[in-house]
């Protein structure tokens, strides 16, 4: 909204000229969504408690956990109604990768809000798995349209998968195997989110980092002269990603405020599934879906830990793990919850610095 009035009004008011700058309307939205959570926050979870809309405890988990019966959820509903609203105002409406952003957002917190709505009215198990991922599927529908429209890259690098150790190397899958990639990477991700947020403040900081590493590329990648210093494959108008971005790590902050060790409120699937979504949305419009799964390593880990534990339990008999997702395995192995949390996310920093360092030396 601020960019279309500065275009319509900059030459009646000169000050408005400023909103042009991707870089002044991305610390508006990060400042903007950071207060909106921040301040919206605590009512919103009084409101929650009203409506004992609570989260209900695992018995076969931890026993520390019992304590959080009954803790606000759908926390989320918070977040994503932050990031909407900013980018709404800060972002570029005319640009095709913040209105798709909007359009896969709603998909996806559609998706996490009947789940929870469900859980917390008919049936604890929450919308059918199949449901979630046709769901997903749909999702994955509406960015390979976009991909296939547009095509940013050329027929041959927009349906390739880009190595991120190697500049100029990249794998040519054609259109067909593309869309089934681009559904593996997004479904996931959205699943390897929502089955990491098991913790206080676990999931939120490593969506933060990996929020900012990808706002860092978006930035590099929609720049024609950063983007060639860096052998980066240029798209343009993917810098516009940083004000969504900036919206979703403000908002994180300011859920991380209530979410954090011991948390007043939790994201639901309506924020886990919705951020595991968008994020890797984001990451094939810049061609890093490597790199996102190099940064994102705890997402990674903690769907595996799931997959093996399944896997080995019906193969075997035998499970690998105390407990799956892995972050309840170390708890049960006594560790303590805050000691697990703060280790996944400096694990996430260290990645994160990683996978900024290939850019640079690639």
């Amino acid at each position: 909204m601020l960019f279309l009035l500065q275009q319509l009004l900059i030459n009646k008011i000169s000050f408005m000229r400023v909103f042009k700058y991707i870089s002044v309307r991305a610390m508006l939205a990060f400042f903007l969504s950071y207060f909106i959570v921040l301040l919206v926050g605590r009512p919103f979870i009084k409101f929650l408690r009203r409506k004992k809309i609570g989260d209900d405890i695992r018995e076969e988990g931890p026993q520390s956990h019992f304590s959080k019966k009954g803790t606000p959820t759908m926390g989320g509903v918070l977040i994503i109604g932050s990031i909407l609203f900013t980018t709404l105002i800060t972002g570029n409406l005319t640009n095709r990768y913040i209105l798709s952003l909007i359009v896969v957002t709603l998909i996806f917190s559609a998706i996490g809000f009947i789940d929870d709505y469900i859980k917390f009215t008919k049936s604890k198990k929450g919308l059918s798995g199949k449901k979630k991922i046709l769901g997903q599927l749909i999702a994955s529908v509406v960015v390979y349209v976009i991909l296939y429209t547009f095509k940013p890259l050329g027929s041959e690098l927009t349906f390739s998968v880009v190595n991120p150790l190697l500049k100029n190397s990249y794998l040519y899958i054609g259109p067909i195997l593309m869309f089934i990639f681009i559904a593996f990477v997004l479904v996931g991700s959205s699943n390897a989110v929502n089955v990491t947020d098991g913790l206080d403040g676990l999931v939120i900081v490593p969506v933060m980092i990996v929020a900012f590493v990808l706002l860092i590329v978006s930035y590099f990648t929609g720049n024609i002269n950063w983007s060639r210093y860096l052998n980066l494959y240029y798209v343009s108008g993917t810098g516009e990603i940083m004000v969504y971005l900036s919206a979703l790590i403000g908002a994180g902050l300011g859920f991380l405020w209530y979410n954090f060790y011991p948390a007043q409120i939790f994201m639901g699937d309506t924020g886990s599934l919705t951020l595991g979504g968008v994020l890797a949305t984001i990451s094939i419009f810049l061609k890093q879906e490597l790199l996102f799964a190099l940064v994102g390593i705890v997402f990674v880990v903690e769907a595996l830990s799931v997959i093996l534990q399944v896997w080995s339990f019906k193969k075997r008999g035998k499970r690998i793990f105390a407990m799956a997702p892995i972050h309840h395995h170390f708890e049960l192995k006594g560790m303590p919850e805050t000691k697990v949390t703060a280790r996944f996310w400096i694990i996430t920093i260290m990645f994160a610095i990683l996978g900024i360092l290939i850019l640079k030396l690639r």
